[in-house]
């Protein structure tokens, strides 16, 4: 037993010796200490961290223990390891003694103040950090200062809490004017303004404006178009359109000037704001030539933001400018492409990540098994066996443990690309309905079928909305639903009456996947009642319970046969994912089978859900 802890021992010494060998450095570590002085590029980030862990710890001043730590903390921050920077921080911040003395440890505090406001939207300890950096700084260092009022102004705002972020904003005023900075002074007018809209007073919003545009000279070309673009809002939302349209054209000169990469997004802004405020002066020449020069600069080219917003003013106009029916129909057309190929776009996205996390699975196993066989080659020396068992012990346990996590991990991605791909699927099907439905009947109707033009829209909207979401509130579902079912209804009216029963009770906010209901009643209103001469009935219930929401769809149309049975993917993704989520299938029952008296269809779903 002596002998094998004399083998251990000596081991462990040679691996020492060896990994001193490997952190040698050809270059002192204040070579590396100035590199990291200057502000790095995000490409530098991972070179120059690899380069502090070369160097020994005892050779590291505090100083540079700080930087090594800030280092990986922004490193972090760019790989989304969030709670893994915030330590990072921290340990660079827990460097500063007594008070500060030099901007460089004002830049460590900024840095944690900035992931726990922006990243962890944790605003009570950003605001903790932002105090700290306070009773730290000398009391002539009114630079610093007035990043910490203004920071302070930014998270009371955040809380909701607009008289304590005035009183930070006069602060923050204050010591800007002491330093003679003149762009931060206008910047922080700016802000005031946004606190006054959001208390509802306008004018105010306004005055504050018109005060920092005296120091349009001293502002980047950036602020000069967020300063116009800001004022014009305001103009806009208190009905002086003219002011807004002249304010707006100011904006559209600097988003001209703006770099290219921010450039076309600004420009396409200022086009369907003018559009907007043309409309409201009844001037629809002009706001359709707006519109216009967007469709010139390429739909294709926009955000999903940008193309709503051109795409909706767009069918305004036409509306408000009595173009025919067709023209009409072109623009509800143009909105259903465009969505299809937003869908179409995301799921081949999804698939390709799909498949990329497939092969790195191939390949985490086919080291695993490289893995396994040099762990058998160690076995050939029967001298050191207790030692090789020991080491093959740790290693084995480490790295069964890291292929664990990455395979949680990997099947939790391929988990959220199915259910995104579950929704992708849906809601193209389910919007080319609803369009087909709104162009038939404006075509036989173009009075009585306005509201349904609206009420398509508002359904339009929450589509666009909770495409990119794994949950949203049930309230906003069950009147999707609602919507989707009276627009039906305008179809095939007499046909059937429908009741949603919601019978769940809870103070809690309620989330469940959207659309996971809406097939399974579309099924039930074309294929139950669509050959049915009676009048039906269609009834949704929902139940709550500990672990999941019971759903009921019943319905008392013709029933289930080979000829109406959903035989779409939706249906199969549905049951897949709530097998994941819940453990439980989809039951359809034929109700003809439970007797003479019973007739149609009721399907019984499980559903997932999440508190607030």
């Amino acid at each position: 037993m002596k002998k094998i802890i004399v083998v251990i021992c000596f081991l462990i010494a040679m691996g020492c010796f060896k990994k001193q060998d490997k952190v040698m450095l050809k270059k002192n570590p204040s070579y590396f200490n100035n590199k990291i002085g200057n502000r790095l590029s995000q490409d530098s980030l991972k070179f120059y961290l690899e380069k502090l862990k070369e160097i020994p710890k005892k050779m590291m001043s505090d100083s540079l223990k700080a930087e090594y730590h800030y280092v990986s903390g922004r490193y972090n921050n760019r790989l989304e390891n969030y709670d893994i920077a915030l330590n990072n921080f921290n340990k660079a911040t827990s460097f500063s003694k007594g008070k500060i003395k030099s901007d460089r440890e004002v830049f460590y505090f900024r840095a944690l103040m900035i992931t726990y406001y922006r990243y962890k939207e944790d605003y009570l300890n950003a605001e903790g950090v932002n105090e700290k950096l306070l009773t730290l700084l000398n009391e002539y260092d009114y630079k610093n200062k007035a990043y910490v009022y203004h920071f302070r102004q930014r998270v009371k705002v955040k809380l909701k809490q607009f008289d304590k972020a005035l009183i930070a904003n006069d602060s923050a005023t204050v010591m800007f004017l002491k330093v003679k900075d003149t762009t931060n002074y206008a910047m922080s007018k700016i802000g005031r303004s946004n606190i006054y809209s959001s208390l509802g007073k306008q004018d105010m919003a306004i005055n504050e404006l018109a005060e920092a545009s005296k120091y349009e000279n001293y502002l980047k070309t950036v602020a000069k178009y967020q300063l116009y673009g800001t004022l014009g809002s305001y103009f806009y939302s208190s009905k002086l359109f003219d002011k807004a349209i002249h304010t707006y054209k100011k904006a559209l000169v600097f988003s001209k000037q703006l770099p290219l990469h921010l450039r076309k997004t600004r420009i396409v802004n200022n086009y369907n704001n003018l559009s907007k405020s043309y409309i409201k002066l009844k001037k629809l020449d002009i706001a359709k030539k707006y519109i216009d020069s967007i469709f010139q600069i390429g739909l294709n080219n926009l955000n999903y933001i940008n193309q709503r917003s051109t795409l909706k003013t767009n069918l305004e106009i036409l509306y408000k400018q009595d173009k025919d029916i067709g023209q009409i129909n072109a623009q509800l057309d143009s909105i259903y492409r465009y969505q299809e190929k937003n869908y179409a776009d995301r799921i081949n996205s999804e698939l390709e990540a799909l498949k990329e996390s497939l092969n790195n699975e191939n390949i985490l196993e086919k080291a695993k098994k490289k893995t396994e066989i040099q762990s058998l080659k160690y076995e050939r020396n029967q001298y050191i066996l207790a030692a090789l068992l020991l080491f093959a012990i740790v290693i084995g346990v480490l790295v069964l443990n890291f292929f664990r996590q990455r395979k949680f991990k990997i099947e939790q991605q391929n988990f959220l690309l199915h259910q995104r791909l579950l929704r992708s699927q849906m809601n193209p099907h389910f919007t080319f309905n609803s369009l087909s439905l709104i162009k038939n009947s404006i075509e036989e109707d173009s009075q009585q079928s306005i509201k349904y033009i609206q009420k398509f829209s508002r359904l339009l909207r929450t589509i666009f909305e909770n495409s990119t979401k794994d949950y949203v509130p049930i309230e906003d579902e069950l009147q999707s639903l609602q919507d989707y079912i009276e627009l039906q209804q305008f179809r095939f009216p007499e046909r059937f009456n429908f009741l949603i029963d919601n019978s769940i009770e809870i103070e809690d906010e309620i989330f469940i996947p959207p659309m996971l209901l809406q097939p399974f009643v579309e099924n039930a209103i074309i294929h139950g009642f669509g050959k049915n001469e009676i009048k039906g009935n269609l009834v949704i219930q929902l139940n709550f319970s500990e672990k999941y929401i019971s759903c009921v769809v019943d319905d008392d149309g013709i029933g289930i046969d080979a000829n109406n049975v959903d035989k779409r993917s939706s249906v199969k993704l549905i049951d897949d994912f709530l097998r994941k989520m819940i453990g439980e299938a989809i039951v359809v029952t034929n109700k003809k089978e439970l007797g003479e008296n019973y007739q149609g269809t009721r399907v019984e779903l499980k559903m997932p859900y999440k508190l607030l």
